[in-house]
């Protein structure tokens, strides 16, 4: 009987299930059903049933960022969030919302708006033009929010609890509601940015911030890189307090946007301090082969990003807070870039490459030191190792 008979025969409609389209591979590796999980009582019995019958899963909530991490070892199944979606408990006093991990970032702030607050956990978007919405469990597995990071911070600061499904069929719940949460140690932060590697997450609780009464958005070309990064820090180190900065570059050449929000008045006259807005320097996540991220020192981000354009990088953006990433449509020499990025005191991550080619130490680099405590974590969360297995660094 193969895996979505099984399912069919155990779960019944408790479990939405779905033959496997091409869509649904994950980096070259097709799972034999796809399967979402109708509550969070489901789900922790999909999970459980998993680590029994040792069937490999990788959570998927929107799929907007399933091209990044390693192949996984083994993929025989997707559970997908896309039906946990509930807005558990909406504490406008305390600025938190607890939601289901399936709902769209989209949905979940349209919901918060009609109080005057907002989610301020906005993906990078842009890379593509098809992608599906990112979902609130998605964001948070993927630490992904550099929409709002400079402004608001990231999804480590805003989540202030979490609930999510371990291979042994446990329920594990970390912090609560109120921001001001001090007893124990803080399980959320092992979560963000796990890639479901440690378990299924389906619930999170996340701070509100009130909707701000004008957003203002510019952009504008520059002549040259130098002058585009010049541009950049004055925004970021003057009178000003962006949301968002990002340098573009291309063969089209160099721009700037930036983005701001709070009261008329500020966001006005910090707009009226910029030269006059003009270009519109788009990309396309799809056209390129190669997708690579590097975390600097914000002093060495430029630098490492003009080294970078002379190795044959298309597109270069995000210096503002020393992130920089840039695409290649051909060959991308990884090994030189990574070097050049640990010299100066960052890391490097490839976020999209050829199947054939992608491997846990190209995409996340060598294990570094705490490369041991790493394993072990992943052994006391998923001991029958079916969550998400190959996807993270070294593997694991």
């Amino acid at each position: 009987m193969d895996i979505f008979s099984q399912l069919e025969s155990e779960f019944g409609d408790a479990v939405f299930l779905t033959r496997t389209a091409e869509s649904d591979a994950v980096d070259g590796a097709v799972p034999q059903a796809v399967a979402a999980p109708r509550d969070e009582e489901a789900a922790q019995a999909l999970v459980a049933w998993c680590g029994r019958e040792n069937i490999a899963f990788v959570p998927r909530g929107g799929g907007t960022k399933l091209y990044i991490g390693a192949p996984p070892s083994r993929c025989d199944l997707i559970i997908s969030t896309e039906k946990l979606t509930q807005i558990f408990d909406h504490d406008e006093g305390n600025a938190t919302v607890q939601a289901g991990a399936g709902i769209t970032i989209e949905d979940l702030g349209l919901a918060m708006s009609v109080c005057g607050q907002f989610v301020p956990l906005v993906p990078l978007s842009g890379e593509s033009s098809d992608e599906s919405a990112p979902t609130l469990g998605g964001v948070i597995a993927t630490n992904d929010c550099d929409g709002t990071k400079l402004k608001y911070g990231a999804p480590r600061d805003l989540v202030t609890g979490l609930s999510a499904v371990l291979s042994d069929g446990r329920l594990v719940k970390a912090g609560a509601k109120v921001v001001k949460n001090v007893a124990g140690y803080d399980l959320n932060k092992l979560f963000v940015g796990s890639f479901g590697t440690l378990g299924l997450i389906t619930q999170v609780t996340v701070r509100l911030r009130p909707e701000p009464a004008q957003t203002g958005f510019w952009m504008c070309d520059a002549a040259s890189w130098e002058e585009a990064v010049g541009l950049a820090g004055t925004i970021t180190s003057g009178a000003f307090e962006p949301t968002l900065v990002r340098v573009f570059r291309s063969d089209e050449g160099c721009s700037v946007r930036a983005s701001f929000e709070g009261e008329m008045l500020s966001v006005e006259n910090q707009l009226a301090q910029l030269p006059e807005p003009k270009s519109d320097c788009g990309f396309a996540m799809e056209s390129y082969a190669w997708f690579v991220r590097a975390q600097l020192p914000l002093q060495a981000a430029p630098f490492w990003a003009s080294q970078a354009w002379r190795a044959g990088a298309e597109l270069i953006w995000d210096c503002a807070l020393g992130t920089v990433r840039i695409g290649f449509s051909g060959a991308c020499d990884v090994a030189s870039l990574r070097a050049e990025a640990e010299k100066l005191g960052g890391f490097l991550i490839v976020e999209k490459a050829p199947h054939e080619v992608k491997t846990p130490d190209l995409v996340w680099g060598r294990p570094r030191g705490d490369f041991a405590l790493m394993q072990k974590l992943k052994q006391s969360f998923d001991a029958a190792n079916v969550c998400a297995p190959g996807r993270f660094v070294g593997g694991i």
